[in-house]
């Protein structure tokens, strides 16, 4: 019978056993059935399913190794999420608050789901310095002209500083406060409203370059139009979450949002821009000059008055010697009974009045030549 090969392949014994290889067909006597050998295999070649296992369990190890835990409050990993934006992004942000779309929620088009605090922290930073640069050149202006000494108001900037990121803050936190404590289901998350808020911020850097011109009706023109801009969009961002409450409460609140975000404005004028305000607080005055050129004629004057003052001394021959004459005082003394009135003699009188008038002839000559 002619040598065949067959081939039996046992799936249940895993190492031991394997593949077999039998020579011959199928044996039909028993001496066949001697004749038969039986080959063991215990080595198998990779397959490409066995290939793709492997992959796969090491792409899983990878994946392992690429998860960490979140970073720590305190270390500079856990901020750079909130710092993770794209310039296109900030300038579409930028235009958008500046322009209200009536039935478009800022927050939800422009902001959501990424939002940062990239954009917001340099607009506050970039408002506070022309705020304050801007300030002290209006107040020159201001002062041009004038008897004044115009210095740099360095407070300009912390005042600045301590009111733009108040504002950046406080309001925000109030306002999460509230839609807490209402139970109002907005879907809005505090870093959401920080990024609005120091958003609708941007419109003011303009405008403050433009308070430098010194026209106050202009000023206030400016004041209503950024304020009414960016009031605006802040006002379609919340609306939609207190109108379906009560009424009353939906418009006091946004009331009260667009009164903070325009009391701001009105607070940069005044402070920073305002004509009268500027000119109390950025110049200093200098020290009044006192001229001495009439101080001579005020001295003759006193003297002659003094003079006027001695009565005119008589003559010998009409004056005895031994006569006395009283002087005139100015002040009144009380009349002491058992005492006699002081009296000047001639004698003295006329040395006291020589040595005054020598006393006022220096005094001329001193102030004439200038020497003390």
């Amino acid at each position: 019978m002619a040598d065949d090969t067959s081939v039996d392949v046992d799936l249940n014994d895993d190492d031991k056993q394997g593949l077999q290889f039998h020579d011959g067909g199928y044996p039909s006597t028993k001496e066949d059935k001697k004749k038969t050998q039986t080959h063991m295999f215990t080595n198998f070649p990779h397959t490409a399913a066995s290939d793709d296992d492997e992959e796969n369990i090491l792409d899983k190890s990878e994946l392992l190794k690429d998860e960490k835990p979140p970073p720590s409050f305190w270390t500079f990993q856990y901020y750079q999420q909130f710092f993770d934006v794209e310039t296109y992004q900030v300038l579409n942000r930028i235009l958008g608050s500046m322009v209200p779309r009536p039935g478009s929620n800022y927050l939800k088009t422009h902001i959501q789901p990424n939002p940062d605090l990239y954009g917001p922290f340099w607009i506050c930073t970039t408002l506070i310095f022309t705020t304050a640069i801007a300030g002290n050149l209006a107040n020159y202006l201001q002062s041009g002209g004038k008897e004044y000494e115009w210095r740099y108001d360095f407070h300009k900037v912390t005042f600045a500083a301590a009111a733009i990121f108040s504002y950046w803050w406080l309001v925000p936190t109030g306002l999460f406060a509230f839609l807490w404590w209402r139970g109002t289901n907005a879907g809005y998350s505090f870093l959401d409203l920080l990024s609005v808020y120091g958003y609708s911020l941007a419109i003011y850097i303009p405008i403050s370059i433009l308070w430098v011109v010194q026209v106050d009706w202009l000023q206030w023109i400016l004041v209503l139009v950024g304020t009414t801009l960016s009031g605006t969009v802040l006002t379609l961002i919340f609306w939609p979450v207190f109108r379906d409450g009560n009424k009353r409460t939906a418009w006091a609140v946004v009331i009260i949002i667009f009164l903070l975000h325009a009391s701001l404005a009105v607070g940069f004028k005044l402070y920073f821009f305002n004509a009268q305000a500027g000119t109390a607080v950025g110049v200093t005055t200098s020290a009044p000059v006192i001229s001495t050129a009439g101080l001579p004629k005020v001295l003759a004057a006193t003297q002659q008055e003094q003079k006027a003052a001695i009565p005119a001394v008589p003559s010998k021959g009409n004056t005895p010697q031994d006569k006395t004459l009283d002087v005139p005082n100015k002040t009144k003394t009380p009349n002491i009974p058992g005492k006699e009135k002081l009296a000047v003699p001639t004698n003295q009188l006329k040395k006291l009045v020589k040595t005054k008038s020598k006393a006022a002839s220096l005094s001329k000559k001193g102030l004439s030549t200038g020497n003390p």
